[in-house]
């Protein structure tokens, strides 16, 4: 999920967590006559996760399994088009994006942290069978840092293993959830797309220190102590995208 910030962070906010819309913004900062959303949390139809509902005026938005792969361009979105029941939580328009499709709802608890929701009457995207111009890896530091292509060779590389390839059997253990992907080698894999404006697909990439590169659609996050974890069914990638991810 990244902004772009890293969906190792975002995708808290899709866990098992209440719905804490409390940002720094004081209430004054907020149009009093902005519409009045209240939220909702329920069991997912996909184990591991859960269904958020935001609601106002008989308008309804989700996030489930299918938008925690989704990500803002904009990770600090401006313009407000309602608030949440309590606290002082943004609910806002995303760039390029009708309203009457896609939300950006404030997550966060001390500090914005911005979650995609979809209309209830929209159908998810479906990344299965879009066209995406652009590749980026979200390695933060070293000679891939934030590496890009436009490669459609390389590109459809990736989504054909999304799409066909089978995970390793047996499963990779739970990696622990941290502040830093680094120091668990999950990192965010960027797809743009003209059908998607404002908004970019982020399966997620594993580079293991044995040198093996993995990928997955979406994460499981189980909260558990003393660390949280992540899982995924990880799929090996392909010699091509290896060799790519790998290289400065």
């Amino acid at each position: 999920m990244n902004r772009a910030k890293n969906m190792s962070i975002a995708a808290w906010g899709t866990a098992v967590l209440p719905w804490a819309l409390v940002t720094g913004c004081g209430m004054s900062s907020l149009d009093p006559s902005l519409p009045v959303y209240t939220s909702e949390q329920t069991d997912s139809a996909h184990p591991g996760y859960r269904r958020t509902t935001v609601s106002s005026g008989g308008a309804a938005y989700v996030n489930d399994l299918e938008e925690q792969s989704l990500q803002l361009i904009e990770s600090d979105p401006k313009k407000v088009v309602g608030r949440s029941k309590f606290g002082y939580g943004r609910i806002c328009a995303i760039a390029g994006q009708d309203p009457s499709a896609y939300i950006a709802v404030d997550m966060g608890s001390e500090m914005p942290a911005y979650e995609v929701f979809r209309s209830a009457k929209q159908p998810p995207f479906d990344w299965r069978h879009a066209t995406f111009q652009k590749l980026r890896l979200t390695v933060p530091l070293g000679p891939a840092a934030n590496k890009e292509t436009t490669d459609a060779a390389l590109i459809d590389d990736v989504l054909r293993t999304l799409r066909d390839g089978t995970p390793i059997n047996p499963p990779l253990a739970p990696m622990p959830m941290t502040i830093s992907a680094s120091s668990t080698g999950e990192f965010g894999v960027l797809l743009f797309s003209d059908q998607l404006p404002g908004l970019v697909f982020r399966p997620s990439c594993y580079l293991a220190p044995s040198g093996e590169v993995y990928l997955a659609d979406s994460l499981v996050f189980t909260f558990t102590r003393p660390v949280p974890t992540i899982q995924a069914a990880w799929i090996p990638a392909s010699p091509l995208f290896t060799r790519w991810a790998t290289a400065p």
